[in-house]
């Protein structure tokens, strides 16, 4: 590659840096050998920016359905969202179907077995639904699987971070997507681009050590989308728990937290 075309492309995103993270594809195998535990059901509390300064506060909760010998049930209800999705014992996805009322939009995706392919069904607006079939790639994921994804990258031993390719929603593209992995007690401040409301500060106590997933979309694709969007977790003897999330576009972030 000529010089002046390799520094164009590294400007635009098209070309990864020396230190690029693991692929997802190159230890996929191993990342999902084992089980995950079943998270605990939770409700949290959801706050979106609405000015500055100015929040609108919300509920959410998620419920887990165990079953000893077989798949577990995820439900999920928030303020403009409900999911239901069934997930084998590793936390990779069986099926989703999610329904955003706010943008009048439904998504449902069910994995074959095997996870030799992904079948999606989206609907907005009332409008004749889409159906498509695309095969799954070791490097793919799906993106209910994402926090699942997270938990699995720890306990087997990553710690920077990784790269991936995520499947949109409806299934019409392969999205490069990474995932950097912080270790801190003190998550809301890994950026500096958010005005964080004090209810959120004041349920991290700096005495408890975290891990935040800083997502965002890569290549190309982060010229499209060029926000992070931050999941925490609280370091546990079982692993990562989940316990709350920012991100998005700053003027409009969305601040939640789980209550205990």
């Amino acid at each position: 590659m000529r010089p002046l075309v390799a520094v164009l492309l590294m400007m635009t995103g098209l070309v990864l840096p020396a230190f690029a993270l693991d692929s997802l594809d190159q230890w996929a195998t191993t990342i999902w050998a084992q089980p995950l535990p079943t998270p605990k059901d939770w409700e949290a509390v959801v706050l979106t920016q609405d000015g500055p300064g100015t929040y609108k506060k919300a509920s959410a909760r998620t419920t887990y359905t165990s079953n000893p010998d077989g798949p577990y049930i995820q439900d999920y209800s928030g303020p403009d969202e409900t999911s239901h999705s069934m997930f084998l014992k590793n936390g990779t996805l069986v099926s989703s179907t999610a329904v955003n009322m706010k943008n009048k939009r439904a998504n449902d995706v069910m994995i074959s077995p095997g996870r030799g392919q992904a079948s999606f069904r989206a609907e907005l607006k009332g409008k004749e639904p889409t159906t498509r079939t695309l095969p799954l790639k070791p490097g793919n994921i799906v993106m209910p699987e994402y926090v699942n994804l997270v938990r699995q990258a720890w306990r087997n031993g990553i710690r920077g971070g990784f790269v991936f390719k995520g499947l949109a929603p409806d299934g019409s593209m392969e999205i490069d997507m990474e995932t950097r992995l912080i270790e801190t007690t003190v998550p809301w401040k890994v950026s500096d681009k958010f005005d964080v409301p004090a209810d959120f500060k004041s349920v991290f106590p700096d005495s408890q050590k975290y891990v935040v997933a800083d997502f965002s979309l890569a290549g190309i694709f982060s010229l499209m989308y060029k926000f992070h969007n931050y999941s925490i977790f609280r370091i546990a003897p079982s692993g990562l728990e989940y316990v709350g999330s920012f991100g998005g576009d700053p003027k409009k972030a969305i601040f939640t937290f789980t209550t205990e």
